[in-house]
């Protein structure tokens, strides 16, 4: 379905809504974005499997708008042709992706965070895998990307340097056979880009983008905290997450490896790219950030 094709059946959808702008994004590999009038966001999965997950996604979300969040997240709306769901919209949070602790107030950014990830983490399982919802992170995923890891990027890296990048990985892949972690409902991609502050309040407004949403490991949402704030800032979120787990432990997994793992990920994703994958700059981050435990 082209763009035109799409505003297409949009107007047949919604055929009160008078359309003064349209913005397509292409963005990542799930969804085409459309984002009309500046304050309607339409997304269309790309992929047969993408439908799916839209409406585990839509049955996610709605489970959060149960509560009194302090955060926004999408209220999904989902639209169908004849039985087949062609996309979802939703009416778009504004506020600006997160970049940096400095553009916001981060003790108050701490509590938020900490706040909405007990609500996340907390939410019944069982009702979301009766609606799809599922593991991604098993042993086999977390094995299968080490060996990806090894097939594209080992040829680049010096021995001395395949001896960190292994020992982290061989480390965490042995923890996690010997230990079951708790699991619970997790976003999966807690980054900046999915994190909206509000730049004249100097808060957080909205959180996004629930694509990668799944069962397993809470302390993996706490990865985007450790990689792109550090280990202070992911101290202060975890003093606010109100959540019976042993915290030492799950910072233990964020700081030895989940909050290590983008690296990864952005060398992989370069490789595939066939672009500069900047080993030097991914792999000082790596050591600071270790240095720092």
């Amino acid at each position: 379905m082209d763009i035109t094709a799409k505003i297409q059946f949009l107007r047949t959808r919604m055929p009160d809504l008078s359309i003064e702008n349209i913005d397509e994004i292409s963005r990542g590999w799930d969804h085409d974005v459309i984002i009309i009038n500046h304050s309607y966001v339409f997304r269309f999965p790309k992929k047969k499997e993408g439908l799916q997950r839209l409406e585990t996604e839509a049955c996610l979300l709605s489970k959060l708008h149960e509560h009194n969040l302090s955060i926004q997240v999408p209220r999904y709306e989902l639209f169908y042709k004849e039985e087949r769901l062609i996309c979802s919209m939703h009416k778009k949070i504004n506020g600006e992706p997160l970049e940096k602790l400095e553009h916001l107030n981060s003790a108050k950014a701490a509590v938020q965070l900490g706040s909405f990830l007990t609500t996340l983490h907390t939410l019944n399982s069982e009702k979301l895998i009766h609606h799809g919802l599922k593991t991604i992170h098993t042993q086999r995923y977390w094995e299968n990307f080490y060996a990806e890891i090894t097939s594209k990027i080992s040829p680049y890296l010096r021995s001395s340097e395949l001896k960190e990048v292994k020992m982290i990985f061989e480390r965490f892949l042995s923890n996690s056979q010997k230990h079951m972690y708790p699991t619970a409902p997790i976003h999966g991609d807690l980054t900046g880009a999915n994190i909206l502050y509000n730049p004249a309040n100097k808060n957080i407004s909205g959180i996004i983008d629930f694509t990668d949403a799944q069962i397993s490991d809470p302390a993996f949402d706490f990865a985007g905290f450790y990689w792109e704030h550090g280990p202070h800032f992911t101290r202060e979120v975890l003093k606010h997450y109100q959540v019976s787990l042993p915290k030492e432990e799950l910072f233990h997994r964020v700081s030895a490896f989940y909050g290590l793992q983008p690296v990864f990920h952005e060398w992989l994703h370069a490789a595939n790219e066939k672009s500069d994958p900047n080993f030097e700059k991914g792999l000082d981050k790596l050591r600071r950030l270790q240095s720092l435990q």
